[in-house]
């Protein structure tokens, strides 16, 4: 079991934060992605590049523990994520799904996800549903909800409490172009303040404020099956 000294140490100049190596996973009969290798590190983020059904939603569930792999490793701070508790406390995800539960209100939702983590914070509350500008929805069910706002509502869960790791897929999608700015500045306070993000994303991160935090790793198309 990590103690709370290795849950908050540093990575060392040789020792990345996160280390994916020779991974490869497949859907069925059908490789989807091979000896893939890369490195995530504190400030940096990691955009899954790929044409359609080559894996990229596959690599954020494995390298959240949703999915396994046929082979490869992937490790945390030099360990092994399947054996750090330290990586599952500080790693979240946010899918194509924003997980919210439909029957309860928008501050309800945020509510809950807060005693997951055994947190009691309403100013916290407040404050999440400020910065993405959706206070005023705070007292309305979520399936009353534009598909923009329930997506700013999902990423207000990721300022109730700090993870060192957002894994997102497609965070972009469905949402105007206000929206979209918010949450770039969050990705972008993240990295300031040291996180680690990896992301896929259709498009180029080059005209957003990522750029210059932002790596690619490229998905090559597999003609092999198992």
């Amino acid at each position: 079991m990590p103690n709370a000294e290795s849950n908050s140490r540093s990575p060392s100049t040789t020792e990345k934060l996160i280390s994916v190596t020779n991974l490869c996973c497949s859907r069925g009969e059908r490789v989807l992605f091979n000896d893939l290798s890369f490195t995530a590190n504190t400030g940096e983020c990691v955009h899954i590049v790929g044409p359609n059904g080559t894996g990229k939603t596959t690599l954020l569930r494995t390298l959240c523990g949703l999915n396994g792999s046929d082979k490869g490793d992937i490790r945390w701070l030099g360990q092994p994520i399947s054996l750090s508790d330290a990586f599952t406390h500080q790693a979240v995800y946010i899918g194509h799904k924003d997980a919210l539960k439909n029957e309860l209100t928008a501050l309800q939702n945020l509510r809950f996800n807060q005693q997951l983590e055994s947190i009691h914070d309403e100013d916290a509350l407040e404050n999440s549903l400020l910065r993405l500008k959706i206070l005023a929805c705070a007292d309305l069910p979520v399936q009353a909800l534009s598909f923009g706002q329930r997506r700013r509502l999902a990423f207000a869960k990721l300022l109730l409490y700090p993870k060192s790791v957002w894994i997102l897929d497609e965070p972009f999608t469905g949402i105007d172009a206000h929206g979209r700015t918010l949450i770039e500045n969050l990705c972008v306070r993240q990295l300031k303040d040291g996180g680690t993000i990896i992301m896929t994303h259709h498009r180029s991160l080059q005209e957003t404020a990522l750029r210059t935090y932002s790596k690619e790793v490229f998905i090559q198309p597999q003609e092999s099956i198992l």
